[in-house]
């Protein structure tokens, strides 16, 4: 797309979201909304090596696989990373699983205020536990964003496992969302992984998309805990908070959140890495031991988070969720040192979710996950993982 032509689609991004609300009726909750026939997902990610997108990526991708669904594509938004960088990431990593029949598209990485000044932000508000591509990696100050990459044929630094074969599509990340959807009326479900950008700027651009999604479901948001950047926020909703409100904002047929509350309680340990090696039989798990395996020598202590992860899973077997609580969610717009912050209403004496009534105007349902069958969820990752599809 051409830098005029998405510069008018910001602004009207923009435009059309200063109330930050649309003109309809309220969403159905997901446990409401009807199973699509066929299953068809597009991933919106801020992608990097081996992570928690990258696990999402290997998840569909073997799911398309063994036919239970259909893969349409990545888009690459900012967050962890930029577009660009997590588009190298994107196709080489697939290159290396023999999955490169995987369209990449390049989206947005500008949020829709802009590049945020962390550095006086932190002086007023508190640095930041996490600002993910904002960073100078390897120091503690922030990055100048007019030098990120734009080219993802020509990054910086040497990518991880060097550069991929395949290119990224010519067409832009937000007109190839659209298209799918579509393409397949009530069949597409957007993975928002990332910042919301890319989804923003699509409902912006062609507001019927809501009606012809089958739905979205999201890694972002702290409910009802402390947030992982600022104290309030999550990083995925703080990196751009307009952004995200817009996708929430918009009646959806499902809409599925997968917040911190959950995320940061399912620990991926060396228990679960170990069974990754005793199953070892394909590429993704080949890729994984062996990224993996001087963390764990060096450390077998060692934890982490799993975070994205969680969507794949949970969209495929519903049933791995154990406590999902219909709430009316959005994110708080405001500059200040709640921007980004998740707020809900839930059912109480002045307000009903179920009727829809004492909800704030606009704000949609959204069905967020608070806990998982953890036994389940490990079974399906290591499964899933290891699986020769071939």
């Amino acid at each position: 797309m051409k830098k005029l032509e998405m510069k008018k689609l910001v602004a009207m991004a923009l435009a059309a979201g200063m109330a930050l609300t649309m003109a309809a009726p309220a969403a159905v909750s997901a446990s409401e909304a009807a199973e699509p026939a066929v299953k068809r997902a597009i991933l919106d990610t801020d992608m990097g090596y081996l992570n928690d997108d990258a696990i999402v990526m290997f998840m569909l991708a073997q799911e398309d696989s063994l036919g239970n669904c259909d893969f349409l594509g990545i888009t690459t938004v900012g967050g962890n990373s930029w577009c660009a960088s997590g588009a190298t990431a994107a196709l080489r990593q697939l290159e290396l699983i023999g999955r490169e029949d995987i369209p990449v598209y390049l989206g947005c990485d500008v949020p829709l205020m802009g590049f945020r000044n962390l550095d006086a932000e932190s002086k007023i508000w508190g640095m930041p536990e996490y600002a993910g591509a904002y960073w100078d990696w390897g120091t503690s100050y922030f990055c100048d964003v007019n030098e990120r990459p734009t080219d993802y044929k020509n990054l910086p630094s040497e990518p991880k496992y060097g550069y991929a074969e395949t290119e990224v599509q010519d067409e832009h990340a937000v007109d190839f969302i659209i298209e799918q959807v579509h393409k397949y009326p009530g069949e597409v479900t957007i993975f928002v992984i990332g910042a919301g950008t890319n989804m923003a700027l699509a409902v912006r651009k062609d507001p019927t998309i809501v009606e012809d999604a089958a739905g979205v479901i999201y890694m972002g948001g702290a409910v009802d805990i402390p947030g992982n950047s600022s104290s309030a926020a999550e990083f995925n909703w703080y990196y751009d908070p307009e952004g995200i409100r817009i996708c929430l904002e918009s009646p959806w047929k499902s809409q599925i959140d997968v917040p911190n509350d959950v995320a940061e309680a399912v620990f991926y340990t060396k228990d679960i890495y170990d069974r990754l090696v005793e199953n070892q039989g394909n590429a993704i798990s080949n890729l994984i031991v062996e990224g993996q395996k001087q963390r764990f020598e060096d450390n077998p202590e060692a934890s982490s988070y799993v975070w994205d992860a969680i969507t794949a899973a949970i969209w495929m077997h519903p049933e791995i969720a154990t406590d999902v609580q219909e709430r009316y969610l959005t994110v708080d717009t405001t500059y200040g040192p709640n921007y980004g912050r998740s707020t809900s209403w839930w059912t109480s004496r002045n307000r009903d979710v179920e009727a829809g009534t004492g909800m704030p105007y606009g704000v949609q349902k959204v069905d967020v996950v608070f806990d998982i069958d953890r036994e389940a969820f490990w079974n399906y990752y290591v499964d899933i993982l290891t699986m020769d599809v071939q």
